[in-house]
């Protein structure tokens, strides 16, 4: 589901860290990057149409997910993609690399802290986006 048009990049994410993934695409906004959020309320059908489409039309994709990249939403993104000859400009997962923690506080300080915040979420796009615009320049 498409919660936010965009053009310059697409932010997918699942779950309660859509939250998130619409603060960073507002905090973006403000600095002329226009993201599209969708909102992969069903990782299992995965919406290929909504997610191949959005990809072809900002060029960039990130995904967010609330647990380890591995075996995640960005991987079946991924696979999804690939199997359709979808094949963006940029595609970064953002979530908890493999480990453990012994970090305990709320869910927004645990997620400041494994980098799963607003944040934390465009500054990924940032440097994505401005990866891109450096290879175009070139």
């Amino acid at each position: 589901r498409v919660l936010r048009q965009g053009s310059d990049v697409t932010l997918a994410g699942a779950g309660g860290i859509v939250g998130d993934v619409l603060k960073a695409a507002d905090a973006l906004a403000q600095e002329g990057i226009s993201a599209r959020v969708l909102s992969l309320h069903t990782v299992k059908p995965l919406d290929t149409d909504t997610l191949a489409s959005a990809c072809r039309e900002t060029g960039g994709l990130i995904t967010v997910e609330e647990h380890t990249i591995e075996g995640g939403l960005g991987g079946a993104v991924a696979e999804a993609l690939f199997e359709q000859g979808v094949q963006p400009g940029f595609f970064h997962r953002v979530g908890l690399r493999a480990g453990f923690s012994s970090t305990v506080g709320s869910q927004q300080y645990l997620r400041s802290v494994y980098g799963l915040d607003a944040n934390a979420i465009a500054d990924a796009v940032r440097q994505r986006v401005e990866r891109r615009k450096l290879r175009r320049a070139a």
